[in-house]
């Protein structure tokens, strides 16, 4: 004879596979920072900037003027 189901059985079931689910955003970051890490020539940038903030060659921009002329030099 089979087991009789109580439906708030099923529900906390429901809800701990929910907490375990990975969420489509969760999903794309992963997979961005896959891509990235992937990409030598980008790590290797990321690696000098971050060397250059270790060394304080930064610069501070205030909005998007300053951005844009410090661009332009």
């Amino acid at each position: 004879m089979s087991e009789a189901v109580d439906i708030n059985d099923v529900y906390r079931e429901l809800l701990d596979i929910k907490h375990k689910m990975v969420s489509k955003d969760q999903l794309a970051s992963l997979l961005e920072t896959m891509e990235i890490l992937h990409n030598h020539k980008t790590i290797r940038q990321v690696e000098a900037s971050e060397q250059d903030i270790r060394s304080g060659r930064t610069k501070h921009v205030r909005g998007v003027k300053d951005l844009l002329a410090e661009l332009e030099k």
